[in-house]
């Protein structure tokens, strides 16, 4: 019987860690629908030092993508690694892992129907019920009141993550916090698919607890005006006019709810 394949995977510091695969399987990536490769096998060792490295980096590591190499020091591949199990018996330390086919989620630009977004940070947050998307974005306030406002018309859209995924898929548009920044503004958005459970949801802060009873109501009068022009009960022009009289009067605008000091420092 051949001997079982290895894994040689760059741990920080020192020699590299052998990796004994014992089964191979694929899985489908959450982030692009490509099939990964997905290694599962083990480390069996009785060194205590080894032990000691390994119980302390492997709860670290998290998504971050380790790279393996062959004997010669050559670059094999890049694998995001989980900690599946640990026994001992006998001074011998059995770590069981499963090492998964890292992708390259490098952005080029994000396609949202006909329009077409740089983002200067972005990052997606894959899980069993749905992708999220989190950008932030340079542009003009006025950008931003219109991007709003089709977030609040229109729902979803076709999202194109060029560089990541050309295949368009529907996703929930939310125009969050912005700032002001030179002769422009900095800004928030948020992408996800409709099915994306609340639980997925990151845990609010103090600022967004204190804010969210606003935004509700803010966005339900916004969904009412919406309801109220598609049933033919009042126009667009209408709606337009008591939107620009709301804006003259004093008081706290939707668009002004989601304004920071500083969009860089959430």
């Amino acid at each position: 019987m051949a001997p079982p394949e290895t894994v040689r995977l760059q741990l920080q510091d020192g020699p590299p860690l052998a990796v004994q695969i014992r089964k191979e399987t694929s899985v489908r990536s959450l982030h692009t629908g490509r099939s990964l490769q997905e290694l599962h096998g083990w480390v069996v060792t009785a060194d205590a030092a080894l032990h000691q490295r390994l119980a302390t980096l492997l709860p670290t590591i998290g998504e971050r993508p380790l790279r393996s190499e062959d004997e010669q020091g050559e670059f094999t591949g890049r694998w995001c690694v989980s900690w599946n199990s640990y026994g001992e018996s006998a001074g011998v330390h059995t770590y069981t892992l499963i090492l998964r086919e890292a992708e390259e989620l490098s952005l080029r630009s994000l396609i949202l129907d006909d329009l077409e977004l740089h983002p200067y940070e972005y990052r997606e947050e894959a899980s069993a019920t749905g992708l999220r998307i989190r950008a932030k974005l340079v542009g003009t306030e006025q950008g931003v009141l219109d991007l709003r406002r089709k977030a609040m018309e229109q729902g979803t859209f076709a999202v194109v993550r060029q560089g990541i995924q050309d295949e368009p898929r529907r996703m929930r548009l939310e125009v969050e916090e912005w700032s002001p920044f030179e002769d422009r503004v900095k800004y928030r958005i948020s992408l996800s698919d409709p099915g994306l459970e609340v639980a997925d949801e990151e845990p609010e802060t103090d600022a967004d607890s204190s804010r969210a009873p606003l935004v509700f109501y803010a966005n339900f009068l916004e969904q009412l005006a919406e309801m109220l022009v598609r049933k033919q009960l009042i126009s667009r022009e209408e709606l337009r006019s008591l939107r620009e009289a709301a804006r003259r009067d004093p008081g706290l605008t939707r668009h002004e709810l989601w304004k920071v000091a500083d969009v860089d420092q959430l």
